[in-house]
């Protein structure tokens, strides 16, 4: 191995000059890409270039590599300065799709596997084997929307109005008030601790589907802290609370902000957060959490953590499991509604009864909205911290501390500062609209092949 080559590609740095949508931010926006997945990625493209340059022969990337490979090609300046770090100017070879080409790519992606091997080990399945990092999920899409699944159970029950009041008649007529509240409460109680511990199960059962080396195993504390509150401004203030502790901002006596000594500073939310401060100048912190929330930056987490939430939403998993929580409400809901048909048949008090099925009904819609939310709110997050984090060493740092203990650990000068109402991702207010964008599974070109030597 070209140990020289190897560590001058290692170390090239795509982002130069900085800027607040620089190449590593506009990959993992546009593709909706976590922040360390990008990383990683950004490596093994970094290890491709490396194969391209020592092969004598055509190598053939991963579509992820892929990805990253076309828009490094936009960036021209720094495309250009790449080349010449590998003596030689790699060049992008699409695929035509004809038979001829398959072969070659074929060969070409066989001759890449075991180039790599040779340099850099066994390749990650997880850049290598899929076209976009949601596929290591191993989560099957639903065939049906949800909606219509939903639409196709409500019509069912319909129909099944007339032959569920003569089959349930004789029960009806057996049980009177108040025993029949009674058995109807029980019902719902019973049914939503059912509900609650198969639900969990099976999200457990989902989870042990996913690749060991999944992206979601390997989120970071901001990402974790945005998907369990579903709020942008926590983790900008987790941000900056955590760069008044390290006494880069300080608050004033007439309670604005302004940056204080300035040090080397890797995080890039804390970047931001010190470049915008140093541009306004001093500042109260309500405006400038606004104008933060709209920097790209902050709007990737919303956008990669909003499209795990949206792509497991749309599995077929959870489509299953969403239905059939839907099936157990409307069949209580039917249960009581023709109870209050018998009743009003019979001439008798239906008051308790449609009052019930009304509380039913509102809990059966919180209920299910809540259960949209709870993989990506609930779920994950405690996952991190009842199995993943025990095993890492997170000993002195702040943000896994503000993840695990919220609020609890924010300097107390600070809290005040916050008092003014917060913003999400939700596109309302002064929130910005990232988090509504319909798809996830990043923007790969499928069609290329590989790519050759001079």
């Amino acid at each position: 191995m070209n140990k020289d080559l190897w560590t001058k590609i290692e170390q090239f740095d795509f982002d130069q000059p900085p800027s607040e949508y620089d190449f590593t931010l506009r990959l993992a926006h546009e593709n909706y890409w976590t922040q360390s997945f990008t990383k990683q990625a950004i490596l093994e493209y970094k290890k491709f270039m490396y194969l391209a340059t020592v092969s004598d022969m055509m190598v053939s990337p991963s579509e992820i590599v892929d990805t990253i490979w076309h828009q490094h090609l936009i960036f021209t300046k720094s495309y250009s300065e790449f080349c010449q770090i590998l003596g030689k100017q790699i060049q992008h070879i699409p695929s035509t799709h004809n038979k001829e080409d398959f072969q070659k790519f074929k060969i070409a992606k066989e001759r890449t596997t075991k180039l790599y091997e040779n340099f850099f080990g066994t390749q990650p399945e997880n850049i290598w084997n899929h076209a976009n990092p949601f596929e290591s999920l191993n989560l099957k899409k639903s065939k049906f929307k949800l909606r219509t699944s939903l639409i196709i159970r409500i019509v069912a029950f319909i129909i099944l109005i007339f032959p569920l009041y003569f089959l349930l008649k004789p029960l009806f007529l057996n049980i009177k008030n108040p025993d029949f509240i009674f058995l109807f409460l029980g019902s719902i109680i019973v049914s939503i601790v059912g509900l609650e511990w198969y639900n969990r199960r099976k999200f457990t059962q989902t989870i042990h589907l996913f690749d060991k080396d999944s992206f979601v195993f390997d989120l970071q504390p901001y990402e974790l802290i945005y998907l369990k509150n579903k709020n942008i401004s926590s983790v900008i203030n987790g941000a900056v609370n955590e760069l008044i502790d390290n006494g880069l901002i300080k608050i004033n006596e007439d309670k604005t902000i302004s940056t204080n000594k300035l040090t080397f500073i890797k995080s890039r939310e804390h970047q931001q957060i010190i470049d915008l401060l140093n541009e306004l100048g001093k500042i109260s912190y309500p405006n400038f959490l606004i104008q933060l929330i709209t920097k790209p930056v902050f709007s990737n987490i919303i956008r990669s953590m909003e499209a795990v939430k949206k792509y497991f939403n749309r599995s077929k998993a959870f489509s299953n499991l969403f239905v059939m929580n839907f099936v157990v409400f409307l069949s209580l809901i039917m249960f009581g509604f023709l109870r209050i048909v018998t009743g009003i048949l019979r001439d008798k008090p239906i008051l308790l009864i449609s009052f019930a099925v009304i509380i039913v009904s509102f809990m059966m819609i919180g209920y299910l909205f809540r259960l949209t939310n709870l993989f990506s709110s609930k779920v994950l997050p405690d996952l991190y911290k009842t199995i993943i984090l025990p095993k890492k060493n997170i000993n002195n740092n702040w943000q896994w501390s503000y993840f695990l203990m919220g609020t609890a650990v924010l300097t107390t000068s600070f809290v005040p500062l916050m008092a003014r109402p917060t913003y999400d991702g939700s596109g309302t207010g002064c929130g910005t609209s990232s988090s509504s964008d319909s798809s996830c599974g990043g923007s790969s070109c499928s069609s290329c092949g590989g790519c050759g030597g001079d």
